[in-house]
């Protein structure tokens, strides 16, 4: 007789102790640093939604399973309970690897090193391990009867492990894109790949083309930056304008090659030039203020306004030809009351889709529209901030409302592709503190159906914030202090499968 059929007692002690030794150590690693577990479980694929409760069963089920392993009388149930928990956690891994974004192992302690692939590797010799117990075990047993026992309840145990984690990761993934509650989900690998000093923390960005990126400047509205996509040299040029014409400081550019405008909605004026000569050749003058304006690709202006009608905020397009003839949209802000600022937003247009989107600032809600303003959708970014929190002073001077404190939700959106992107001022849940305070968080939402696909980090620079940014091919470019930061964003769009929200 062989020497393992001899000590199949030995050989199930010893695996058993292998067990109570990894679960302990591994609830242990948890418990002592819940605070980051609980941060990254609460971040990880398939558990996000169900990690409130998660990130104590888990370490709970482990001390226990090892409880039972502990004793001879309870030992075989804690081993069923062993290949439950190793199948689970081979099957979450396997998923994370095919099916999922990549998020940090939440193990802890020296397993947090090893790779997902190398962590696969080892649950499944630890599910073997399992597995050959609970042979032995029903080998010894001298009640059992039934030669197929073994193979009918590691089968069961399997198909129902696997299945639970199923269930999860598809619930779970439902629930995080179209019922989120407030629980982000990071893409890590987006690399920061070059800086641009502009000289200056007055630019914008007022246009592109294949070539170049041009930006504006809000202290001096005539001082064009162009910057050179290939080879990242920037070139300063001023627009030429005769004096009679100059607009006031108010005034931004927006270029569109071959053409550039110089708008300034305060006095209903646009200028406009060809790129070859950055000189003025044409002016339209109209009669209707307008401000946070997107020039869109056929030479139409989206604003936003004040309704002469209504004296509410409103939403408007207007054709750049003599007379400026616009077209105010009413109601499409849904003022919720008398106050102005409560419809204040962003407006952001995507020419690759044709897509307009307004984005609220003080709360969590974002208007996705056609060029000429019909809804198509309204969604909720995933705060929980519905209503603005305002405080505004309408005492000192009756005939004008003064906001002098604000929460602010959404201070920056950008659309681009099918996709927006919202850089958000509130804190998730599972989020760790430190991290907050040293990066920017960009939200990005799918503008056909306004569902939540997945968040990422832009660094401060200096203990400066990012103040806002737009997007170009697979590029970020971020505007803070006097730099242009740029990121790389191809791995979360359309590179690594883990990543890719274009799914």
């Amino acid at each position: 007789m062989k020497w393992y059929q001899k000590h199949t007692g030995l050989i199930t002690e010893i695996i058993s102790y292998l067990f109570i030794l990894l679960f302990v150590y591994a609830a242990l690693t948890k418990l002592l640093d819940f605070e980051n577990f609980r941060i990254q479980i609460g971040q990880a694929p398939m558990l996000s939604a169900y990690a409130g409760w998660l990130v104590w069963i888990v370490p709970i089920s482990e001390i226990l399973t090892a409880l039972l392993l502990l004793y001879k009388n309870t030992r075989y149930i804690g081993l069923l309970a062993s290949l439950a928990l190793m199948v689970m956690f081979s099957t979450y891994i396997y998923i994370i690897l095919n099916h999922a974004s990549n998020i940090p192992c939440s193990c802890g302690g020296v397993l947090e090193k090893m790779g997902w692939k190398a962590h696969l590797i080892f649950n499944i010799v630890f599910t073997l391990f399992a597995l050959l117990a609970i042979h032995f075990h029903k080998k010894r047993d001298s009640k059992s009867k039934n030669k197929y026992a073994f193979y009918v309840i590691a089968s069961v145990i399997s198909l129902l492990s696997v299945g639970t984690v199923t269930m999860l990761f598809l619930t779970s993934e439902r629930i995080i894109y179209e019922e989120n509650p407030f629980i982000r989900r990071y893409s890590y690998n987006i690399p920061k790949i070059a800086n641009i000093n502009l000289n200056g923390d007055a630019f914008y960005f007022a246009g592109s083309s294949k070539q170049h990126i041009y930006l504006g400047n809000y202290s001096s509205p005539l001082i064009v930056k162009r910057i050179n996509l290939q080879t990242a040299t920037v070139k300063t040029i001023k627009i030429q304008i005769s004096n009679n014409n100059l607009p006031s400081i108010a005034a931004q550019v927006r270029v569109q090659p071959p053409y550039f405008f110089l708008i300034d909605g305060q006095i209903s004026m646009i200028l406009k030039g060809t790129t070859t000569n950055w000189e003025v050749d044409s002016q339209y003058q109209g009669n209707i203020n307008f401000s946070n304006y997107q020039l869109t690709n056929d030479n139409t202006l989206l604003f936003k306004t004040l309704n002469p009608q209504s004296q509410k905020s409103d939403l408007g397009y207007l054709y750049i030809k003599d007379s400026l003839p616009y077209q105010i949209v009413p109601h499409l802000l849904n003022n919720e009351s008398d106050e102005i600022f409560n419809a204040d937003g962003s407006i952001a247009y995507d020419g690759l889709t044709n897509h307009v989107s307004y984005t609220y600032f003080y709360k969590n809600k974002f208007l996705v529209m056609s060029e000429k303003l019909n809804n198509i959708i309204t969604a909720h970014t995933i705060d929980t901030i519905s209503k603005p929190n305002l405080i505004i002073d309408s005492t000192s001077n009756p005939q004008q409302l003064k906001l002098i404190a604000s929460m602010m939700v959404n201070p920056a959106s950008y659309t681009y592709n099918g996709f927006l992107y919202i850089r958000s001022q509130i804190k998730g849940r599972y989020e760790a503190e430190k991290t907050w305070k040293q990066t920017q968080t960009i939200d990005v939402y799918n503008i056909l159906n306004g569902n939540y696909q997945t968040s990422f980090y832009i660094y401060k620079e200096q203990g400066k914030p990012l103040r806002h940014f737009f997007i170009k091919e697979s590029i970020f470019y971020g505007f803070i202090g006097n730099k242009l930061v740029q990121y790389d964003l191809k791995n979360m769009l359309h590179g690594d499968t883990h990543t890719n929200i274009s799914r």
